[in-house]
């Protein structure tokens, strides 16, 4: 290799190693490997989306790229059979969650403000079970749910959701009750205020933001639910929630309608995305004021 070969190649590069435009080869892998994997997760999300507007003839001829014309049909015909599966899904949802935000916000406070015989192995007991998988213990919870209230009904949908929801809820919100200073709550106790009213007046104001992050997790927990509500209703089918629903209705033993099937998977995300938009900032403040507080 000649000198003049080498003093070109010195030249195309600084001294820490860039080109001399200050983009390392590293870096263009890096952001190519991104990119792929972008769209590999992204993809099937816009291919849900258009062809939820396509007919059965125009998804089999192209079903991995949009045409024209579009069509309704599909997102309607969804509509008319869903919607009686998302109120479902709203109500066992929005009672569960209410009741899971309840339970462990009391007894997060509990954990955390409050003195009583074995406080620690209580909580010590709580926090183990976030280490065991859902997976273990689904039938022995349901042969339990089935054993005291039955199947086929709304109340075995909305206990789990109380009962395994609260779990981490105590967790998280036992670590902001304790970081909230005793100053504070000492005030409140020389103007009368008991521990209940402490709850109430100073606890849950100031825990707002994590309540309403536990509150889009549990409710997007909720709406994603399949298992459970499959074996805890199984033959009162108009009380499905709706991600068990959509098999229901769209999926049968040996054919699935896909355009028929993609509407319903869009028509079921809507009130969820909805949901999501609108407590976004809620949800980013809980995050943020939990992270602190650990």
């Amino acid at each position: 290799m000649t000198s003049e070969k080498i003093g070109v190649r010195i030249s195309c590069k600084s001294k820490n190693g860039k080109s001399k435009h200050g983009i390392r080869p590293g870096q263009i892998v890096t952001h190519l490997i991104l990119i792929v994997l972008l769209l590999i997760m992204v993809y099937p999300l816009f291919m849900a989306v258009w062809c939820s507007f396509k007919t059965t003839a125009q998804f089999n001829l192209s079903k991995w790229y949009p045409t024209l014309p579009l069509t309704m049909d599909n997102i309607i015909y969804a509509v008319e059979n869903l919607y009686i599966y998302i109120l479902n899904t709203i109500l066992v949802g929005g009672v569960g969650t209410l009741g899971m935000l309840i339970v462990s916000s009391l007894a997060a406070y509990a954990f955390a403000r409050m003195r009583f015989p074995l406080k620690d192995l209580l909580y010590a007991m709580v926090v183990a079970l976030m280490m065991v998988p859902a997976i273990m213990t689904l039938v022995p919870s349901f042969m339990l749910y089935k054993s005291l209230i039955g199947t086929n009904n709304y109340t075995i949908l909305i206990l789990p959701i109380i009962t395994g929801g609260s779990v981490f809820g105590v967790f998280l919100l036992r670590g902001f009750f304790g970081g909230i200073s005793e100053s504070i709550f000492e005030a409140a106790r020389i103007d009368g205020a008991g521990e209940l009213r402490c709850y109430f007046s100073i606890g849950i104001p100031l825990a707002m933001p994590i309540l309403m992050t536990l509150a889009i997790m549990q409710l997007s927990g909720a709406w994603n639910d399949y298992i459970w509500p499959t074996i805890a209703v199984p033959t009162a089918l108009e009380k499905l929630t709706i991600a068990a629903a959509i098999k229901k209705e769209f999926l049968s033993a040996n054919t699935a309608n896909y355009p028929t099937l993609f509407a319903g998977y869009l028509v079921s995300a809507i009130p969820l995305i909805l949901i999501y938009l609108f407590a976004n900032k809620f949800y980013v403040e809980g995050l943020t004021a939990a992270a602190v507080k650990f």
